[in-house]
């Protein structure tokens, strides 16, 4: 996923759905020395992301903010990532879609093949108004297929 996107320490990056072990945002703040934003809509879930900051001696360069898609309209950030689980997808990325701009790179992760059946992945319908520009598929022990878009103007 750095691949993807421009990550380093002048970026601030969210993560739409950053969970109660946010570990996608330590290993961005730590790897790249970016700044870290997590959006986490249940309140009990980010106080427990923000519990476990705290305990790793973490929470100075990562934030957890209980929200949704449409908090992104508050935040100032260079790079935006979408997790696999963000439901409802449809709505998720339209909102996404209101906010961004046609420079910001929007990462997301999705499921293909065989873990399409377990999971439920995005779809071309759910990115509407946004052009894929990469897709890296699982390699190894990752399970999720991650992909760089931007807004359609």
């Amino acid at each position: 996923e750095m691949q993807l996107a421009k990550f380093n320490e002048n970026k601030t990056f969210v993560f739409l759905g950053s969970g109660p072990l946010p570990l996608t945002l330590i290993m961005f703040n730590m790897v790249t020395g970016c700044k870290c934003i997590g959006i986490e809509q249940f309140e009990e879930v980010a106080d427990l992301s923000r519990k476990v900051l705290k305990r790793l001696g973490l929470d100075e360069g990562i934030e957890i903010i209980t929200g949704d898609e449409k908090t992104i309209a508050d935040l100032d950030y260079d790079i935006l990532m979408i997790a696999a689980f963000a439901e409802p997808k449809d709505r998720v990325f339209a909102n996404v879609w209101d906010v961004v701009d046609e420079k910001t790179p929007v990462l997301y992760r999705t499921y293909t093949g065989m873990r399409a059946i377990l999971y439920s992945p995005v779809t071309e319908k759910d990115t509407r108004g946004f052009h894929q520009e990469v897709m890296l598929l699982p390699k190894g022990k990752t399970n999720n297929t991650s992909v760089l878009i931007r807004k359609i103007s």
